[in-house]
């Protein structure tokens, strides 16, 4: 039997872990594998959990402390796939999902640090260990050079099917909100130190300097502190031109995915980067940074920012947004990102069940 353990469900009432485990799970239980789901009750307060009707058996945990329960399991199982770092001592086979290295390259707090303990104790005692992309993979055979290369297996995150082109000739709404198609630069998610958001704000400044006055759109995050509207006051950017939007629809974030100038992310680090892989099935042009899993979104391209040197944001400007290069790059960008598939991630998942 494989026991899916659903702690993340308690550790996030919305997030990317979660959604991830949430897409994946929702396959595998219409699967014929012999499965059964670990889960308390809280894990029903987490968002995308509320919208899963599991067809196999839920074996209920106690809901103690969560941090605590997160060291180890004694739960009895063939196979013992966590979606967040623990393992089961009484499991014939552990596997375990990496997501990306964050807590270990950039450290921020003491949770950092024991998310980082409790993730290279989780890879010790795998025998299958999931990553969501090269660059995770490449991150943990150098952090971990114990780990035998084999067991590792990279299963890309998938788009989700409400991801698609819609572009419109007329301006559209969103709230109280009138936005024209191509007339605006999107930034989704939140804007800690590795997503770089003070580049988002230099960029915008030097397409002021180019002539190009175009409004960004701020998707998801927190609400602005005093400092960042400081900096975007610094540079040169009006209050009125920048806004920020939270708790929109899928449909609502398709349009405009669908109708951006441009998804600006330069982010410094990610794992993954699911807003670059969402847009770019929408037909959008990703701005992306060098470096990090990115590149394995947008793969080779001259629209992205080395961000070690200078005039980046003047170069890939000078590129062009709305021309016949930007066009062709947007039809690049879509059809590279096919091969992000949540069918085809969970049958590869699947395969790595059966090898075990």
């Amino acid at each position: 039997m494989i026991l899916l353990d659903n702690i993340i469900f308690e550790l996030q009432r919305f997030g990317g872990i979660s959604k991830y485990w949430a897409k994946t799970i929702e396959r595998v239980d219409v699967s014929s594998l012999n499965i059964s789901f670990l889960e308390s009750e809280r894990a029903s307060q987490n968002f995308f959990r509320s919208g899963l009707q599991l067809i196999h058996p839920q074996q209920a945990e106690d809901g103690g402390q969560v941090m605590r329960r997160l060291t180890r399991s004694k739960q009895h199982c063939d196979i013992f796939h966590s979606s967040y770092y623990r393992t089961s001592r009484n499991a014939r086979a552990n596997v375990v999902t990496i997501h990306d290295f964050m807590n270990e390259k950039y450290p921020t707090s003491l949770r950092d640090k024991a998310l980082a303990y409790l993730k290279k104790q989780a890879c010790h005692r795998a025998d299958a260990i999931v990553v969501v992309s090269e660059q995770t993979r490449r991150d943990l055979l150098e952090a971990y050079p114990f780990v035998d290369p084999g067991c590792v297996h990279v299963t890309y995150n998938g788009v989700d099917e409400e991801f698609y082109p819609e572009s419109l000739t007329s301006s559209f709404e969103v709230g109280e909100n009138t936005f024209n198609p191509r007339e605006y630069f999107l930034y989704v998610g939140t804007r800690g130190f590795c997503k770089n958001f003070p580049f988002v704000l230099r960029f915008m400044k030097e397409a002021k300097a180019e002539g190009l006055i175009a409004p960004l759109i701020l998707v998801g995050g927190e609400p602005l502190s005093p400092s960042e509207w400081a900096e975007i006051e610094a540079c040169g950017l009006s209050i009125k031109s920048v806004q920020h939007l939270t708790g929109i629809s899928n449909d609502v974030l398709r349009r405009l995915y669908s109708n951006c100038l441009a998804l600006l992310i330069p982010s410094i680090y990610e794992g993954f980067g699911l807003p670059a892989a969402e847009a770019a099935r929408c037909g959008a042009l990703v701005l992306s940074a060098r470096g990090s899993a990115l590149d394995e979104i947008v793969g080779e391209t001259e629209y992205a920012f080395e961000l070690s040197l200078k005039g980046e944001a003047s170069r890939v400007l000078r590129l062009g947004l709305h021309n016949a290069n930007a066009e062709q790059e947007r039809k690049r960008l879509q059809v590279r990102s096919l091969m992000f598939d949540w069918d085809a991630s969970t049958t590869k998942l699947m395969e790595i069940y059966n090898d075990l």
